[in-house]
C-alpha cells in the first residue's frame, strides 16, 4: 500500500474550506434545508456491516469543497455529511474527486479518478475511522483497487441563475457508494508475519493482509445528495 493512496484523504479538509460563498436569493430545491448562506443542501447516508448508521444531513451539516483546475475537467470536489447529537458525531466524506466536470455529468464513467471515502464515528473520547485505503489493504481482491474506489453518479448537474458575477450556481443531484475498512492501529505480530510468510512463499497477494487474523472490519457506505452550491465563476466550466 503506497502512501500516495492516503494523500487525497489528507487534503479533504483543506479543500473543503475553498467552497464558494452564497448570495441572499438562492433557489431552494425541494427536500433540502438551507445552510447559513441560504443554499439548499441535503445528503442521505446508509452505512452497513461492522457499523450501522442511517441519517440525513441538511443545510450546514452538508459540506461541499471545490478547487478549480487550470485545465478543462481538472476540478477537485469533496462532499461530506455530518451528524451530531448528545456527544456523538458521525461523518461520511467523499473525495477529493479529481477531474470533476460541470459540463459532463457522465465523465466519471470515463476519466474521473475517485480518491477515497471515509466513515468516521466518535462517542465522547472514543472514535473509529473506516476508509477506502484500509479496505484495499485488508479486503480488496482486485489488484487495481476497483473495489476500493468511490462510485459517484450524477443524475443531474444543472446551472442556475446567479446574481453574483463572481459565482456560478449549480444544483448537483446524485448517488454514491464505497467500501471502507477499520484497520488496527498497530497490526499484531501474527498479522504481519502471516502476510510476510505468504508473500515469501507464494508472491504478491490481494489483499495483502488476512482481515480476520488482523482484526480488520469493513462497511459499505451509500446514499444520495441534492445540493445547490455557489462555485467560483469560470469563463468555461470545467
Amino acid at each position: 500500500m503506497t502512501p500516495t493512496r492516503y494523500l487525497p484523504l489528507l487534503l479533504t479538509a483543506l479543500i473543503a474550506t475553498l467552497a464558494g460563498c452564497g448570495d441572499k436569493n438562492p433557489e431552494k430545491p425541494s427536500g433540502a434545508s438551507a445552510d447559513s448562506r441560504g443554499l439548499s443542501k441535503s445528503m442521505t447516508v446508509d452505512v452497513s456491516g461492522a457499523l450501522n448508521l442511517h441519517y440525513e444531513a441538511k443545510g450546514d451539516a452538508v459540506g461541499v469543497g471545490f478547487l478549480p483546475g487550470k485545465l478543462p475537467g481538472a476540478n477537485w470536489l469533496t462532499l461530506s455529511a455530518d451528524q451530531e447529537a448528545e456527544g456523538d458525531r458521525n461523518e461520511v466524506s467523499i473525495g477529493p474527486i479529481l477531474g470533476f466536470s460541470f459540463d459532463n455529468p457522465d465523465q466519471q464513467k470515463q476519466a474521473i479518478m475517485f480518491q477515497g471515502g471515509r466513515v468516521e464515528v466518535a462517542h465522547d473520547e472514543n472514535s473509529a475511522s473506516y476508509d477506502t485505503g484500509s479496505y484495499y489493504q485488508y479486503f480488496d481482491a482486485d489488484k487495481s483497487g476497483a473495489n476500493s474506489n468511490v462510485k459517484l453518479d450524477f443524475s443531474k448537474i444543472e446551472k442556475l441563475e446567479s446574481t453574483n458575477k463572481l459565482l456560478d450556481r449549480y444544483r448537483l443531484i446524485g448517488t454514491f457508494q464505497f467500501n471502507a475498512a477499520l484497520s488496527p492501529e498497530q497490526p499484531s505480530d501474527d498479522c504481519t508475519k502471516e502476510a510476510a510468510k505468504y508473500a515469501a512463499e507464494h508472491g504478491e497477494r490481494h489483499p495483502g493482509f488476512d482481515a480476520k487474523l488482523c482484526g480488520a472490519k469493513s462497511v459499505v457506505a451509500k446514499g444520495s445528495f441534492d445540493i445547490t452550491q455557489d462555485f467560483p465563476a469560470m469563463n468555461k466550466a470545467g
